[in-house]
């Protein structure tokens, strides 16, 4: 069976009927929800106006909707002669409400008099099991592509705080040499500091370790780019 409903939609002097695909039945739930993004993926276009919503099919307006409180109510009824909708199997159900229990461990159950419901079940492929059991790459399989001297490679942040300090900064700037995975922080006013902060960073490292700064890394944020573009 397909999943889909059939309904009929009244709006001024037109009357017309239109199927949703793909919908999810669920009985307790009194009203009808119909998903605009569902509408869009079936062709059609709408349109919101003085509280009044149409759905359109090409040139003809096949639905509508007038806005009541902060919802818009369709003007339409369920041709329920028509409704098709495709119901899960008692045994998908008790596999999902088990925490997608086997097969086997299913008919156990059942056996034991637990789950009489669950008889013989046969379970479809599920793909929520399949992807709980896909494996992933250890990341420790790849060694950590670390640089083989200092200073070759620098990463730097900047960080918002929501409190100032006693000094006024509500910045903090962080600097990473790569291959010692050293940190130094240094703490800003304003992001425009970031500059003359870098400045006093390179020139510290730089008589420290004896070495040339050659990279850094940054995440192309617009507080790097153009006074560094500048300073290049």
């Amino acid at each position: 069976m397909s999943n889909c409903w059939h309904w009929g939609c009244v709006f001024g002097e037109n009357c017309c009927r239109f199927v949703l695909r793909d919908v999810r039945h669920v009985p307790e739930v009194r009203l009808n929800l119909i998903s605009v993004g569902r509408l869009d993926d079936e062709g059609y276009t709408g349109s919101i106006r003085n509280g009044v919503m149409k759905f359109c099919k090409g040139s003809l307006i096949v639905a509508g909707a007038r806005k009541t409180n902060t919802l818009y109510l369709m003007h339409a009824r369920l041709c329920r002669g028509e409704a098709n909708v495709a119901a899960d199997t008692v045994g998908e159900l008790w596999h999902r409400r088990l925490c997608h229990m086997s097969q086997k461990g299913m008919r156990k159950l059942a056996d034991d008099n637990l789950a009489p419901e669950v008889k013989n079940v046969q379970l479809e492929k599920c793909t929520d099991c399949l992807s709980g059991k896909q494996n992933r790459t250890s990341f420790r399989a790849r060694p950590p592509m670390r640089k083989k001297m200092l200073m070759e490679l620098v990463h730097m942040d900047i960080c918002y705080v929501d409190a100032k300090s006693q000094r006024g900064s509500q910045y903090f700037m962080t600097f990473i040499e790569d291959y010692s995975q050293k940190l130094s922080a240094s703490v800003l006013k304003r992001k425009n500091e970031v500059l003359s902060v870098f400045k006093e960073f390179q020139a510290r490292a730089e008589r420290e370790t004896g070495r040339k700064l050659k990279a850094v890394r940054i995440d192309n944020g617009g507080e790097y780019r153009r006074p560094f573009e500048e300073y290049c």
